[in-house]
């Protein structure tokens, strides 16, 4: 069994060109039915905003492989000097159940989150309807890791595109750090609004407990949602086009769109899956300043699928140790 630690994850790197093709396999593996993911199950004790989420998955096509994310989420770990998050990821033989590689560290599930991002903005930025050959501005709020490695994203598949990247955090220090990312291009703003205001894309990455967004997105954005608990009811009512990794997982723990299905109607039958959004042509019929939502809950094939392609790019390049 391959052991793969933060530091030989860190030496792996991100290839967002690498990483958005293992995401749309695995989307592939989805619209084929080739795979299997239990609706994931959240273990909660001691304060109620820690929880342990266990994401089990099996998937086929080019991967053919099982395995597990156990992920911790303990918000207050940051005034004690921890990470916010920490994940294992195992992975077994899907012929034997034998297991073949144990990752251990939170960098998988980051870079995996933005790899999702990426498909998706690359996706939009395709769109024959939409004014995209311009400078595009970004909106980037909160800056922890997920915000850190969602920026490297960000700069990468924007390229020359990018006009200005504009990073709002609680932490000052934060927020200039992930603006350093984008070079001249980034800037660092005092409050949300002032990142917000002319975004082309909003990028939230938070782990706020209350929506503090209040105000509409700009006609023709694209919101990625990776926080899930951003936006007051009366803000995404002007959304036109609603995209998620899966409805069931994504209806549910308090998310917005979950406030969105109680409070404003919103349902599965007018959502696109991120497989159907990036792999059909439903989107093409977009309206040019549509409002753009995608919300992903984070799916258990991603993470598997990533894990597999870190795994075997470690055997490959002598990354990692072996386990007897």
């Amino acid at each position: 069994m391959r052991y793969i630690n933060e530091q030989d994850l860190r030496t792996v790197g991100a290839d967002w060109e690498q990483l958005s093709s293992t995401i749309t396999e695995a989307l592939q593996c989805m619209m084929a039915k080739d795979y299997v993911q239990p609706l994931k199950p959240y273990l909660r004790f001691k304060h109620p905003s820690n929880r342990i989420i266990a994401m089990p998955a099996y998937i086929g096509g080019p991967f053919d492989i099982a395995g597990m994310k156990w992920i911790a989420s303990f918000p207050d770990n940051p005034t004690h000097g921890l990470p916010r998050a920490h994940s294992v990821v195992v992975l077994n033989d899907a012929d034997t159940g034998v297991p073949v590689a144990l990752i251990n560290g939170p960098l998988l599930s980051i870079v995996r989150t933005a790899a999702v991002s990426a498909v998706m903005l690359r996706k939009w930025l395709s769109l024959p309807a939409q004014r995209h050959d311009r400078p595009l501005n970004v909106c980037l709020v909160g800056c922890g890791p997920i915000g850190q490695w969602h920026a490297r994203m960000l700069t990468a598949v924007l390229g020359g595109r990018l006009g200005r990247l504009t990073a709002y955090d609680l932490s000052q220090e934060r927020a200039h750090a992930v603006a350093a990312l984008a070079g001249e291009a980034g800037h660092a703003a005092s409050d949300w609004q002032e990142a917000y205001h002319d975004a082309d894309i909003v990028v939230t990455c938070t782990v706020s407990g209350t929506r503090y967004i209040d105000a509409a997105p700009k006609p023709g954005s694209l919101l990625l949602h990776v926080s899930l608990r951003d936006y007051a009811p009366a803000a995404l009512e002007a959304v036109d086009t609603i995209i998620v990794d899966d409805w069931e997982e994504v209806c549910r723990e308090n998310t917005d769109i979950e406030l969105m299905h109680r409070l404003g109607g919103w349902s599965q039958a007018n959502a696109l899956t991120l497989a159907e959004a990036v792999l059909g042509d439903r989107l093409n019929a977009a309206p040019p300043d549509g409002r753009m939502l995608f919300s992903p809950m984070g799916m258990a094939i991603f993470d598997i699928a990533v894990a597999s392609a870190i795994a075997k790019h470690a055997r490959q390049h002598g990354i990692g140790i072996d386990l007897e």
